[in-house]
């Protein structure tokens, strides 16, 4: 699969180290990144042949099999195997002892994209656009479909037409205050309490609202 799709690596999450030794056993062309919540499996799969080991968590307040592939990914990311915008092949084993975390023989194809930030849920939803911000909710010289940061101290009304945007990233805590009101009358994907601080004006970013992800570039669903 690797070689049919053109993967830059085959990223395996794993408890024990057998799904890594597993693929490096049919020796891909491609780089084996082994992903592991145990210092003491990451060690010993340093001495297995076509693996690179990486140490890292592979759940956290999110749960599930979708957390474990974008915690595995942003290993590999972390550790410079693959770029933002790659195509990887994630394989990840039974993971019983990880709470929550069903992968019993997940395969997936998966693009890697660089995690900017995580926040809560408001409106859910995915959208891409360009990053732009507003001190004082004056919508106007904002390109349609723009991404909007709002700093956490934002108390204003919007002035435009908030239907013309793509979706809202706000560094709020709360779900409740306006911008929230207003993203869930129009139905714009929002994430609260997330803080952009590092990305350029009109830099491309992705919202994964329903998980309240923000990813780096246009990352597909």
């Amino acid at each position: 699969l690797a070689r049919d799709t053109d993967a830059a690596a085959v990223v395996a999450a794993t408890e024990s180290g057998y799904t890594a030794r597993k693929a490096a056993k049919y020796r891909p062309d491609v780089p084996v990144v082994a992903v592991t919540p145990d210092d003491q499996v990451r060690r010993r799969l340093g001495l297995a042949a076509g693996v690179i080991p990486r140490h890292a968590p592979l759940t956290g307040p999110e749960r599930g099999a979708g957390a474990v592939i974008r915690n595995a990914v942003q290993a590999a990311l972390d550790a410079g195997v693959v770029e933002a915008g790659d195509a990887v092949v994630v394989l990840a084993g039974m993971m019983t002892d990880l709470e929550g975390a069903n992968t019993t023989n997940t395969l997936k194809l998966h693009v890697a994209a660089e995690i900017l930030a995580t926040g809560r849920s408001v409106v859910g939803g995915r959208v891409s656009g360009p990053l732009h911000r507003t001190p004082d909710g004056d919508l106007a010289g904002l390109p349609e479909g723009a991404v909007l940061s709002l700093p956490a101290d934002f108390d204003d009304e919007f002035d435009g037409d908030p239907a013309r945007l793509g979706g809202i990233a706000s560094a709020h805590e709360g779900v409740t205050g306006y911008p929230a009101i207003i993203a869930r009358e129009v139905g714009l994907p929002m994430i609260a309490d997330v803080s952009l601080p590092e990305v350029a004006e009109g830099n491309r970013v992705t919202l994964d609202a329903g998980r309240g992800v923000v990813y780096e570039g246009n990352v597909g669903g």
